[in-house]
């Protein structure tokens, strides 16, 4: 798992779509999560040229999407 300074679980790829720190997602007392993207150390495979075919060949432990497809 990846995690922001602030607490929140990051998940990179599918254009940030699954992601709670995109900007568009609340936390448990219901306030808005602030968006995490502009610190993130993942923010090429939400919003770059990365490929599905390149998560294939990553091998960062931490990320959800590496050598899946």
């Amino acid at each position: 798992m990846i995690f922001d300074v602030t607490g929140v679980e990051l998940i990179p790829g599918n254009h940030g779509k699954h992601c709670p720190g995109n900007g568009l997602n609340y936390n448990e007392f219901d306030l808005p999560i602030e968006c995490c993207c502009d610190e993130c150390d993942y923010f090429l495979c939400c919003y770059g040229p990365i490929t599905d075919q390149e998560c294939l060949h990553c091998t960062d432990t931490h990320c959800p999407h590496a050598g899946k497809q």
